[in-house]
């Protein structure tokens, strides 16, 4: 089995921004979420799925959006490792819409 996948870019944009524009059409404009609090499994141990996770910790909504928040208030630069905290938002808000 193939375990290499390549994603053009400009397709990877227009399907998050389709999905962005399904955010913007809820009637809501905030989403409310009763769930914080998530198992998180590191990158090597995430896709390695011969093998139990040993390395479990547990992680936090809350924490991962206050931590976002600081690019739009310019108090810190962007790092690779937002794109897995925006995946954690964003697979709890793929439960509730």
């Amino acid at each position: 089995m193939e375990n290499s996948i390549k994603i053009q870019k400009e397709e990877l944009k227009q399907v998050f921004f389709t999905l962005i524009n399904k955010i913007d059409n809820l009637n809501e404009d905030e989403i409310y979420f009763q769930k914080d609090l998530y198992w998180n499994i590191n990158d090597e141990e995430l896709y390695n799925v011969y093998e139990e996770p040993k390395n479990i910790t547990i992680g936090s909504i809350k924490e991962d959006w206050d931590f976002l928040q600081k690019i739009l208030t310019s108090d810190r630069e962007i790092i690779n490792y937002d794109f897995n905290k925006i995946a954690n938002i964003l697979r709890l808000i793929g439960e509730k819409i």
